[in-house]
């Protein structure tokens, strides 16, 4: 049975794109052609936190790159990722394996009355990090020391690879005005940024529609290509694949089975860029939850659960199945699991730890994809006696489950679908996992010494067999816990039009700001 979300059936089935259209509530007013001065992109999620310590992410991080300074940006080389100087500074240098000196460029204002960018501002933007929710994106980092009033030195404890691209080219990287974030409650902010230096400004945002980006008159900096940017909320990917279809947005993700069908005939005036997948998708199970404690009923559903099954009905057979967090070509990839589809194996564990008539609730975001999935693994679960039921939801909701700041849901949560995206190293997917993220985003709510012996060696060790080779344990001893079923490392496909040639970061996220006209 589904409850407890809105069902978008009767849309997926409409043969009339415009009338879907309308039913996403893409107003008139907002049609206009990327061949003019406005660029539209699909968002999957509305926003929710800007602040670059709090956020959740997705188009958040687009709004951070294109509104905030940083001092350092992602940049594809080949295949690879690496960083360059951002077009905020004189300079920037790794002076050695622990310290990194910056100078700002002169003259850059903040929106408001918060004056200029400074030093100031990114040792206090850097620093707050460290008492964040994405703390773990600056695991080495010590202190920021300001030498004059547009340079400093960045501190690290010990040497960190991934410094650059995990935290200062990264959204986590962005920068806060120090003199109007210290007037706000708590020193946070959500849905409005205090402060803005970049590109683009966020001048609208209509919850659950739009939010409206238009160039930055007074930048400095890199020309951007587009006078307006419009962030059309879309949840629903095949929704948004309609509306992209009928020419209401110029960009969107769409699923793997349509970027197959895509390639084999695009729609007029369309081109389809595909991303290497910075995604990691799986099942995850509450250990403290009273249903879930015993290993034997979490081992038996990793068991019971058919993974080929939900990549057939859900991703159309493109994707391949995951055996991990670690995404292929990443440090810490795995090409095996320790446990696969066998149901009478779920059987005689589920006979073992001596339950009967289980009962559980499975939420997921309400995507038509996901929830096909669900319903693979409800047909599934029921071939061993367990009774699910699937609960879509909207992503407000959805993301507020497992975090204990957001009210009590995290004491019922049972079972759910999640995907996460990590840059180009293995830390960045595993930081999530350990201990101080139980409450916040280690729903699974569990930790182990080794897990987090194995994260501070990872840090620092410099071996490639050696950092590989603790990043394959940390996975295994996760999979271990049983409260993981590993599904698949999302390929990720964008339609644009011709007109557009998008820019992404390392996780695959729109930049609009580096964002070109064909």
């Amino acid at each position: 049975m589904i409850r407890n979300g809105l069902s978008r059936r009767a849309l997926l089935k409409s043969a009339a794109v415009a009338s879907a259209v309308g039913l996403l509530g893409i107003k008139p007013q907002q049609v206009l052609s990327a061949e003019g001065g406005l660029l539209k992109v699909r968002m999957e999620a509305d926003i929710q936190v800007l602040d670059p310590g709090y956020m959740i992410g997705g188009s958040e991080t687009s709004i951070q790159y294109a509104c905030l300074p940083r001092l350092a940006v992602p940049v594809k080389k080949g295949d690879t990722w690496d960083w360059a100087p951002s077009d905020y500074v004189e300079k920037i240098t790794q002076d050695d394996p622990t310290h990194i000196s910056f100078t700002l460029k002169p003259g850059l204002m903040w929106s408001g009355d918060s004056g200029e960018v400074t030093a100031e501002d990114v040792k206090f933007s850097l620093e707050r990090m460290l008492k964040s929710d994405w703390a773990a994106r600056y695991p080495t980092l010590e202190r920021v020391d300001v030498t004059d009033k547009l340079s400093g030195v960045i501190i690290l404890k010990s040497p960190f690879a991934a410094t650059f691209l995990m935290g200062i080219a990264s959204e986590s990287g962005s920068l806060v005005p120090k003199v109007a974030v210290e007037k706000l409650p708590d020193q946070k902010f959500t849905t409005e940024l205090p402060g803005q230096c970049g590109p683009y400004s966020m001048t609208e945002w209509t919850p659950k529609q739009r939010v409206v980006l238009k160039a930055n008159p007074d930048w400095r900096g890199t020309p951007v290509a587009f006078q307006e940017v419009q962030f059309i909320n879309i949840e629903d990917t095949k929704a948004a694949e309609l509306a992209f279809e009928a020419g209401e947005v110029d960009v969107t993700g769409v699923l793997p089975e349509t970027a197959a069908r895509y390639g084999k005939g695009m729609p007029a005036g369309t081109k389809l860029t595909g991303v290497p997948g910075p995604y990691y998708t799986w099942i995850g199970l509450n250990t403290e939850h009273e249903k879930l404690k015993d290993i034997r009923v979490r081992k038996a559903i990793q068991r019971a659960i058919d993974v080929k099954s939900i990549l057939d009905a859900a991703y159309g057979g493109v994707a391949q199945p995951a055996h991990g967090i670690v995404t292929e070509g990443v440090t810490g990839h795995r090409t095996t699991s320790k446990y696969s589809y066998n149901p009478d194996q779920a059987r005689a564990l589920l006979a073992e730890a001596g339950v009967s008539d289980l009962s559980l609730e499975f939420k997921t975001l309400n995507e038509a994809y996901r929830v096909t999935a669900a319903q693979v693994v409800q047909a599934n679960l029921a071939d061993v006696g367990i009774k699910v039921d699937i609960i879509p939801l909207d992503s407000g909701p959805f993301w507020n489950l497992g975090l204990e700041s957001k009210g009590d849901e995290w004491k019922t949560l049972q079972m759910w679908w999640m995907r996460y995206r990590m840059s180009p190293d293995p830390s960045d997917g595993i930081q999530w996992f350990l201990k101080n993220q139980v409450g916040v985003w280690n729903w699974e709510r569990w930790s182990d010494p080794e897990f987090e012996e194995l994260w501070t060696k990872g840090l620092s060790e410099t071996d490639p067999a050696k950092r590989n080779a603790i990043y394959l344990r940390m996975q295994e001893i996760m999979e271990d816990t049983g409260a993981y079923v590993w599904i698949t490392n999302d390929p990720l496909s964008y339609a644009h039009k011709e007109s557009v040639v998008p820019g992404f970061d390392t996780g695959g996220e729109i930049l609009v700001e580096i964002t070109k006209k064909a």
